[in-house]
């Protein structure tokens, strides 16, 4: 996933509270065990593969998870498994590119990677979704598949403070804050790999939708036009560097919660408190 960064890195803040993490698709067993030995908990990055509009590649909800859940790690510490870049895109079925799971059949998978990650020695693992369809099938995968018959303790996590970022945007979000391919994913793409983003393609689309929408099957597949919903023309890498590290200093911070609430790290100490 990340292969510029050395194999076990201390975190970036320095905080004598955090714990440092590990690129577990880089690393060898002996590497991996004696991690998981000293910090046993993960990070799973979950994406999608399906239509961006012309300007973003198929993958830009499985990069941006990638990337989310990388920043995390360096701040909060933990295991940062491959990423699942397949989920749940019933929506773009239709669509060229798309490879979509059903809702059985991804809840199925998230069981399946936290059994597996549970017998290699992972206690905690936050499961963090670049792609919001996927939050539905996650949390019925966590309910019904995973804390009964697994006793694994799970959060999901998907970009904390996002209606108040969204707010700070240039330009309205589509149907009140549904995400595709606008300003706010355009940014961070341009923050993150410029080099994949076209902004001569880029367009500004809102498509229109009945008032029942969200109501029947009619999909956003159905209502598209260039695939954009939202204006992707004003986005910009500043912005993205901006909102990713306030969405991450606020996952990285529910991450921390976590894992005090689980036993496996010690609360930071308070502000003001002696060290």
């Amino acid at each position: 996933m990340n292969h510029d960064a050395p194999r076990v890195a201390a975190p970036s803040d320095g905080g004598a509270a955090a714990t440092p993490w590990l690129d577990a698709a880089d690393a060898t067993l002996p590497e991996v065990r004696a991690f998981l030995a000293a910090h046993p908990y993960a990070l799973l990055p979950v994406g999608a593969t399906e239509q961006h509009g012309p300007h973003l590649p198929l993958a830009t909800d499985t990069l941006l998870a990638e990337r989310f859940v990388r920043e995390i790690a360096r701040r909060a510490g933990g295991l940062v498994l491959p990423s699942l870049p397949f989920g749940y895109s019933w929506t773009w079925r239709d669509v060229p590119g798309t490879l979509t799971l059903a809702f059985d059949t991804y809840l199925a998978v998230i069981h399946d990677l936290a059994a597996s990650a549970r017998r290699s020695g992972v206690r905690a693992l936050a499961i963090v979704s670049g792609h919001e369809a996927n939050r539905q099938p996650i949390k019925y995968a966590i309910r019904e598949r995973i804390a009964d018959a697994l006793g694994l303790p799970v959060i999901q996590l998907f970009y904390p403070g996002l209606q108040a970022l969204l707010a700070e945007a240039d330009s309205p979000p589509w149907q009140g804050g549904m995400l595709h391919a606008e300003e706010f994913e355009t940014s961070l793409m341009l923050h993150h790999r410029p080099d994949l983003v076209r902004m001569d393609a880029a367009v500004r689309d809102y498509p229109e939708a009945p008032a029942t929408f969200g109501l029947t099957v009619r999909t956003m597949g159905d209502l598209m036009g260039s695939g954009v919903f939202g204006d992707a023309t004003v986005a910009d890498a500043a912005k993205g560097a901006r909102w990713l590290a306030r969405t991450t200093e606020g996952a990285a911070a529910l991450w921390t919660a976590f894992l005090v609430e689980q036993g496996l790290r010690t609360p930071p100490p308070r502000e003001g408190a002696p060290t």
